[in-house]
């Protein structure tokens, strides 16, 4: 009886340290803040944002996703790629930079933007992300995530407008494998249009922030003003009805 004693308190003590995300034997993945996945969440995750994108989340990050709609066949996504110049001067582009807009209908409309870098930007400034709401409301606050290899950081500096938003970013001076998301919640009814751009020189935040937005802008978002205009690159911008 003593041994059986033993045996079930080390058990006990290897239960406690399991996350309320999932049972000890549905376990698929868990990162180095604790959080676990089943396989079925993991392939969620990936399909709302990028496959790895699980080792950055927190607790939070997961806990704003209701369980039951845990599910990759829930998401519909849409897919734009910025093709930079190729060094050898031929007349085939490499892929610079993917855009991928993603919608999780719930209650409400869950929304998530993911950028990711092919390749390392050469300029590393303000680049700007967020988009143009047409027919629906900002229902939660936004949260734009950048990570690269060396770190990462939550990027604030957000400008919102009635019909919009974006979000500066300041690209790390050193690190590749950049990645950034954006999420938030929209009312239903309209359709959401994403732009990420490109600082194609050395800009200051105050000049990130020189615009509008509207249909006709970078992207369908960003209408920059003459003066920020030609510093940013003009990427195609991604949209999707809710």
């Amino acid at each position: 009886m003593k041994k059986v004693s033993i045996m079930i308190v080390v058990m006990l003590v290897g239960l406690v340290g399991v996350s309320h995300n999932v049972s000890a034997q549905e376990i698929f993945y868990e990162n180095e803040k604790g959080v676990v996945f089943t396989k079925e969440q993991y392939e969620f995750f990936s399909a709302m944002y990028y496959d790895g994108y699980q080792s950055i989340m927190s607790q939070e990050d997961f806990d704003s996703f209701e369980p039951e709609y845990m599910n990759k066949d829930l998401v519909e996504s849409k897919i734009a790629r910025n093709y930079g110049i190729n060094p050898l001067g031929t007349e085939v582009g490499t892929p610079a930079k993917t855009l991928k807009i993603s919608k999780l209908n719930t209650s409400n409309v869950k929304i998530s933007v993911t950028l990711v870098w092919h390749g390392n930007p050469t300029i590393r400034s303000y680049d700007v992300m967020g988009a143009y709401l047409s027919g629906v409301n900002l229902l939660s606050g936004v949260t734009t995530m950048l990570s690269y290899s060396t770190g990462g950081n939550t990027a604030n500096d957000i400008k919102q407008l009635s019909n919009g938003f974006g979000v500066s970013i300041k690209l790390p001076v050193s690190g590749n494998d950049i990645k950034l998301t954006q999420t938030y919640s929209v009312s239903k009814g309209g359709r959401v249009y994403a732009s990420y751009q490109h600082a194609m020189d050395t800009v200051n935040l105050s000049l990130s922030q020189s615009y509008t937005i509207g249909i006709g802008g970078y992207g369908h978002v960003f209408i920059f003003n003459n003066g920020a205009m030609s510093h940013y690159d003009g990427m195609d911008g991604v949209d999707i009805d809710v």
